[in-house]
């Protein structure tokens, strides 16, 4: 089965959640900075980052079942000793639903938070450290054996 619209969207679409990331992030930081209220911009900027998060663990969940990884774990000795196949059939889809839990994590203990102060801290640890999980496990083109191009 050809995959190449679906890889296309989801390679486009990292950019739209490393981006709505740091906004979010950039607005809790200096909600909490500034002492502001925990305004609807702010739970805007929330909303963007863990929609994009969803829709591309979807997608990513598509591609991953479409391509066929799931089948290596018939064979875990072999998967595990193969770069390339440990880190698209294990690390790279582990590594980003994990990101995706931690930052709806953040994004449910932040909403349920009754001082502001604390909504923009939760939102901040959480979501800085889905976002360095998400960076950690994009296959950047300077990763050998892995890497793709930074645009389709």
């Amino acid at each position: 089965m050809d995959n190449t619209l679906l890889l296309t969207v989801h390679s486009v679409l990292r950019w739209a959640v490393l981006l709505f990331g740091l906004y979010a992030i950039t607005k809790s930081a200096r909600g909490l900075l500034h002492k502001q209220d925990f305004t609807p911009n702010h739970n805007m900027a929330a909303t963007l980052f863990i929609a994009s998060v969803h829709l591309q663990v979807v997608i990513g969940l598509l591609l991953y079942v479409a391509r066929g990884w799931a089948s290596s774990f018939a064979n875990m000795a072999e998967t595990m000793g193969n770069t390339t196949l440990r880190f698209w059939s294990v690390e790279h889809v582990f590594g980003m639903v994990l990101a995706a839990v931690i930052i709806q994590i953040g994004r449910t203990k932040s909403k349920k938070a009754v001082e502001t102060t604390r909504k923009h801290k939760i939102a901040l640890i959480y979501f800085t450290i889905g976002l360095l999980l998400i960076l950690a496990m994009i296959p950047w083109p300077f990763r050998a054996d892995i890497g793709r191009s930074l645009w389709p």
